[in-house]
């Protein structure tokens, strides 16, 4: 198979990716099944790992763990999928299963977590392997795989936040930085009817969230929002941002971080900015939070403004990642040129979304619940060892 393959870290600029024709393909063991991947994303972690920001866990690796795609072989045992089923996989590759985080339902949580792209092959590629129990099941969802690849991992980072932000209709949310992690939480809560304060300095981020139906727009950090908010979800990497943030928090208020990294957090006034307040972080996804966020995905339209670029063209999306030349909010590589099922009315194929960002997820969500079991799905027997299907 085709693969982007990383062999030595270096800056973006320099190209450290090298695209290899001839990359063996994978095929599944038993309880796993291969994906044909059709589209893929590009992350700023993907960026982390080619620059060395974070250390290498396999080399060489294909990065990669935006992954949209089709069911196109499955292994012995396999029974919540069957091939020609659409399907994804996120940054979670895979955790052990049986330790106190695991059997809880945190395996994001889990010591022995494997991650995609990062520890095991990700989707730079024309095929990868995941485990049925992490892959995650896209049929039903009314996007072309262009639009589900960027949902697998900004759209369910975001989802955990928005949940660990515990607001509903009628509360006031606010955004501290508007990229496509932002976007998406923006998209679910106004879909619930939360009022939703963005903050961002970017000039065309701003008219993302006025089209989306923001509250208010502006600079949280300097002039403070309107009127108290009951949580916050920040997504700089300012650890000076802390503090201001509970400023504009209701007592009560909940501030959300959900950035990887951070300068230093330093709160010099407890009893002013933090006392009845709660500080809480995101640290990788969560299945029970990808299922639901699934089900709100075939509710409302998450299709994300973008720029799609051809498989030869995944090092140049970097790069442009990178240096922020994107004209939408995310970079997306279209692995193989059929889109799959129908798109919803408006949408567009190929380049970047054309769809108009505000409307579809404007409204209630027609009784829709955030929360609920943390295992949601039902499987469907798979006769053979490895079935197969030309996709």
């Amino acid at each position: 198979m085709r693969a982007w393959v990383l062999r030595r870290q270096a800056k973006i600029e320099e190209r450290p990716l090298e695209l290899v024709e001839d990359y063996p393909t994978p095929h599944p063991g038993p309880r796993q099944v291969r994906i044909k991947i059709r589209a893929t994303g590009i992350c700023r972690t993907d960026l982390h790992i080619a620059e060395g920001d974070l250390p290498l866990h396999k080399s060489p690796v294909i990065l990669g763990h935006q992954i949209a795609g089709v069911v196109d072989e499955v292994g012995e045992g396999v029974t919540r999928f069957r091939p020609g089923d659409r399907a994804g996989l996120t940054w979670i590759y895979g955790a052990c299963g049986h330790c106190r985080m695991c059997v809880s339902g945190r395996e994001n949580h889990c010591p022995h977590i494997v991650r995609t792209g990062w520890d095991v092959d990700g989707g730079y590629a024309e095929y990868v392997v995941a485990d049925e129990g992490f892959a995650v099941p896209l049929e039903g969802v009314p996007l072309d795989f262009e639009d589900l690849a960027p949902m697998m991992c900004p759209g369910m980072t975001g989802y955990l936040a928005f949940e660990l932000a515990e607001v509903g209709p009628g509360d006031r949310l606010g955004l501290l930085g508007f990229g496509p992690t932002a976007y998406y939480v923006m998209k679910v809560a106004r879909g619930m009817g939360i009022d939703v304060y963005v903050s961002t300095r970017s000039r065309a981020h701003r008219e993302v969230a006025e089209s989306l139906g923001a509250k208010w727009v502006g600079n949280m950090l300097e002039e403070g929002p309107p009127e108290p908010l009951d949580a916050i979800i920040s997504f700089p990497a300012v650890g000076d941002a802390v503090e201001k943030a509970l400023r504009s928090l209701a007592p009560g208020g909940v501030l959300v971080l959900s950035q990887i990294f951070s300068t230093p957090i330093t709160i010099s006034d407890y009893n002013g900015n933090l006392w009845g307040r709660t500080i809480r972080t995101v640290q990788n996804v969560r299945r029970s939070s990808i299922y639901r966020m699934i089900e709100v995905a075939k509710r409302i339209d998450m299709s994300i403004p973008k720029d799609v670029f051809a498989f030869e063209e995944l090092q140049e999306a970097a790069v442009r990642s990178r240096r922020g030349e994107l004209q939408g909010l995310t970079a997306v590589v279209r692995v193989s040129r059929r889109s799959g099922p129908a798109a919803p009315e408006g949408s567009a194929r190929h380049g970047r979304s054309r769809r108009t960002l505000g409307g579809e997820g404007a409204g209630p969500l027609g009784g829709l619940r955030v929360g609920g079991p943390r295992e949601g799905h039902g499987g469907r027997g798979v006769p053979g060892p490895a079935a197969q299907v030309r996709v």
